[in-house]
């Protein structure tokens, strides 16, 4: 659009090919002229001998066979025709040529398979080298004829590569990434660090080394476009103006430059996935935070050592980490903007309460069957959020079945042998965990306990929460628990019980809370806790009730997001009986929060946003359509996803061939809606 002629020759590997078959070719990223290497639309070199024909080429542009060796003559060929045409037209022109060389295969031109059997013996390794040769003599070319077209001292050459090369034998043999860590498949400077030299006679300085100024390929288009006064499009660039650099400067780069490795294949390596670099510092971990990497470039560019651990760098480790973990949640997955308020928490309420009432204050049956014994008619006894989804289970099922019933309105184990424990349970299978409903909440759950047995040596029962699904009996397991305890003198102690890895004193307790209850009267038994999810401390405070009056408090520390609810009775305790059962959460839950979320589209796929207010779209696209994003309530009726002022959205692709939008999603449709592509034009 600024008056350059475009050209392309060499590997386009961007699409049109094996990689991608749905991006775009050369031409519609505005390469008027193009001569490619198996991929690509246009003008084609092919190499005989790799099972491919004329046969259904019908793609638009002339195929040329030739051999492996002659693709870098021709490709520069054709790049010094174009520059030459274009000096002639008094075009200025912009060059793309990326060689296929020195990609493996290694081939080279029959009768000079040993050309450097004096540098080594190892038939790849002299191939390679014959490669690098052939491919040194080819730029060579290029340069000679601007030299020879008088346009040098106009014409900026900048060489680059794309990656490190593999870390093989052959980079043992050859040293082909100077000694730096990893190669072509990772994030080690021997994967990400390349040759970059710049020509440009009279303006950029000859023979000069920087090697302050760190460069990415990012840097490109905002230099070449600054070289050539031509305005950047309005669009965020990661790059930075590197001309100052080019013409000599040495100065440190502005913008950090960071990298994701997304693909595990082959050359994948043990190293981090991401990684950014800011200055002469580079950190490095995967995206769970782990394998976490610090190395000073000045003075350890072979990363040898990893100085992430040391106390010093703590505050940069820290800082460094927030900043790459923002870029691959916002670049990366595309989840972007500050975390917003989804949905405020959920209202305090009462989310599971048993009275045990029955019809005829007694179960017609004993035991867990779904709708006999312990759960007969739970339909009439249950209330609360939760009412109608759950049902007793046993989880310790040595005390026979038959001792389990409800007798006068209460839930009562009988004297028999053995313990028993039970839990409530959705499935009829499973435990059921509360944390969900209760976890970092402020909550109480209560029940009344009544403890009939007259054997001193035996009579325990106990209510109690934990974070694991089958704690063991007394006191290990429970992260807290209520005990009533028959002692000498026929009176009834209060027990706290609570294991050893949930207190800071690090030993079981089992100590009582109150004393001298008349046995075989009821105690009531409530306690209030407000849960902390922070299971590093003690953060969780509990407060004891007995029969309405506080008895004891304290911290505790689950070790999990799991909340489970236990009854239970020690070996031949009985008869006990429990007693209007309830837990209830006291205060809101905490607001929901996320970002804005993904989803990609299609015209063939429709997508839910069921639940969603606003989304960022995006589509896969060729440059220069037009597509209108589609909302239905029923997959059947269709209407344009509207825009601001209610008007229908149309999103033109111009040079892109990734699409994003962000849009609201109408009230409408927030409950049950999709969304799909219309192509337009």
């Amino acid at each position: 659009n600024s008056g350059y002629a475009t050209g392309l020759f060499g590997k386009w590997h961007m699409g049109g090919g094996r990689d991608v078959n749905d991006a775009p070719f050369p031409q519609a990223y505005g390469f008027e002229q193009s001569l490619t290497s198996f991929e690509g639309m246009g003008d084609r070199l092919l190499v005989n001998g790799h099972g491919l024909s004329n046969e259904n080429a019908d793609v638009p542009g002339a195929i040329t066979w030739t051999s492996w060796h002659q693709l870098a003559n021709l490709h520069t060929d054709a790049a010094i025709n174009f520059i030459t045409t274009a000096h002639t037209a008094n075009k200025p022109f912009f060059a793309y040529v990326p060689y296929d060389d020195t990609h493996s295969p290694y081939n080279v031109e029959p009768g000079h398979e040993n050309d450097f059997d004096h540098i080594t013996s190892n038939n790849d390794g002299k191939n390679f080298l014959g490669e690098l040769n052939d491919l040194d003599k080819q730029i060579g070319r290029l340069l000679d004829a601007l030299d020879n077209l008088g346009i040098a001292s106009n014409t900026l050459v900048v060489l680059v590569g794309d990656n490190g090369a593999p870390n093989d034998a052959l980079n043992t043999l050859l040293n082909r990434n100077g000694g730096l860590r990893g190669g072509k498949g990772n994030l080690w400077e021997g994967g990400i660090r390349v040759a970059f030299l710049a020509r440009m006679p009279g303006i950029i300085p000859a023979g000069v080394v920087n090697s302050t100024t760190a460069i990415s390929t990012l840097d490109m288009l905002p230099t070449y476009c600054s070289l050539a006064g031509i305005p950047l499009p309005e669009a965020p660039f990661a790059g930075e103006n590197m001309k100052d650099v080019l013409m000599g400067a040495t100065r440190p780069r502005v913008t950090p430059l960071l990298w994701e490795f997304g693909t595990v294949s082959a050359v994948s390596t043990a190293a981090p996935k991401l990684a950014v670099r800011v200055g002469n510092r580079k950190f490095m971990c995967n995206p769970d935070g782990s394998d976490k990497q610090l190395y000073d470039m000045a003075s350890d560019r072979n990363e040898t050592t990893n100085v992430a651990a040391a106390p010093a760098n703590a505050a940069e480790v820290v800082g460094m980490e927030a900043q790459l973990m923002t870029w691959y949640r916002e670049i990366i997955l595309g989840e972007i903007g500050e975390p917003t308020v989804i949905s405020a928490g959920e209202p305090p309420a009462l989310i599971i309460a048993d009275s045990f009432d029955v019809t005829g204050g007694n179960s017609t049956t004993t035991g867990f069957a779904a709708t006999e014994g312990v759960n007969q008619e739970l339909a009439t006894r249950h209330t609360g959020t939760l009412a109608g989804t759950l049902r007793y289970i046993r989880t310790d099922a040595l005390k026979p079945v038959a001792a389990h019933s409800i007798a006068g309105n209460r839930l009562t184990i009988a004297d028999a042998a053995n313990s028993t424990a039970f839990q409530l349970s959705a499935d009829g299978t499973a435990t059921y965990d509360f944390g969900p409903k209760i976890r970092g909440r402020r909550y109480e759950w209560k029940a009344t306990l009544d403890l009939d047995d007259l054997d001193v040596a035996a009579a325990r029962m106990t209510i109690g929460i934990a974070d694991s699904p089958t704690p063991d009996g007394g006191v290990a397991g429970h992260d807290l628990g209520v005990q009533l305890d028959l002692v000498t003198g026929n009176t009834i102690s209060v027990f706290k019980r609570i294991d050893a890895a949930s207190n800071a004193g690090g030993t079981d307790i089992n100590a009582p809370i109150r004393q001298g209850l008349p046995q075989g009267e009821p105690v009531s038994v409530r306690v209030v806790m407000q849960d902390s999810t922070n299971y590093s401390v003690y953060g969780t405070a509990y407060e004891i009730f007995i029969n309405g009056q506080s008895a004891d408090t304290g911290n505790i520390r689950f070790a999990n997001n799991s909340r489970y609810l236990i009854f239970d009775t020690a070996p031949n305790t009985g008869p006990v009986q429990y007693d209007d059962f309830s837990l209830e959460t006291l205060e809101a839950g905490p607001s929901i929060t996320g970002r804005i979320p993904l989803l990609g589209l299609t015209e063939s796929r429709a997508t839910s946003v069921a639940g969603v207010e606003k989304v960022r779209l995006h589509w896969s696209t060729q440059p220069g359509r037009v597509f209108r994003p589609m909302i239905s309530a029923d997959l059947s009726g269709w209407i344009p996803l509207p825009g601001a002022g209610g008007n229908p959205m149309e999103v033109g692709s111009g040079h892109h061939t990734i699409q994003w939008l962000e849009a609201d999603i109408p009230e409408a449709y927030r409950g049950r809606g999709f969304i799909r592509l219309e192509s337009v034009r």
